[in-house]
């Protein structure tokens, strides 16, 4: 039972992070909360900007803390698997990063979608026909896209963390070491 919980981990949190979009966009409808787009426009070029920081900074870990894993998407033959054997924290920081970059390359994509489609169908006859529950339905997705990178940011501090973790781990080890 605890083993099928886990497996379904990362499916309960994108529900909860579903109903969290859901319940914006519910709430913005319900109580007919009004914005206009250039505060929305605003706000998901806030977001495009976190992603592609996020995005930009993860990657260059990667980089540079994993060289393997970029010499196994250059060249598959050169690296026949990655060696995280050493330490689980190894596989859970690497995990942690990719994680991060995938949510914000998702963000960054539905943010520059919503604006393609605002672009193509703003002035369409069911867009002006039903804009408070297009509005609410906005503010549902964006809510939700913040929540994703909210979790995206969150695993760069735990990346991060585990990596400061590890190095005191090492330290403490060096120093074990040179006392004998």
């Amino acid at each position: 039972m605890q083993k099928k919980l886990a497996q379904n981990k990362p499916m309960i949190k994108f529900i909860a992070l579903i109903v969290f979009g859901g319940l914006a966009g519910w709430a913005t409808y319900a109580f007919k909360l009004d914005f206009s787009y250039s505060d929305f426009k605003d706000y998901g070029n806030t977001l495009l900007a976190v992603s592609g920081m996020v995005f930009t900074i993860m990657g260059i870990w990667i980089a540079f803390v994993y060289p393997n894993a970029i010499l196994r998407l250059q060249d598959p033959n050169k690296i026949k698997t990655g060696d995280f054997s050493r330490t689980l924290q190894d596989t859970r920081r690497l995990e942690a990063i990719v994680g991060s970059i995938m949510a914000s390359a998702f963000v960054a994509s539905a943010v520059t979608g919503i604006y393609f489609c605002k672009l193509l169908l703003a002035k369409t006859i069911i867009v002006t026909a039903h804009l408070a529950a297009i509005k609410a339905f906005g503010i549902g997705f964006i809510a939700f896209l913040t929540a994703i990178q909210s979790v995206a940011i969150f695993y760069v501090i735990y990346s991060n963390y585990l990596f400061i973790e590890d190095l005191h781990v090492r330290r403490e080890f060096r120093e074990g070491d040179n006392d004998f």
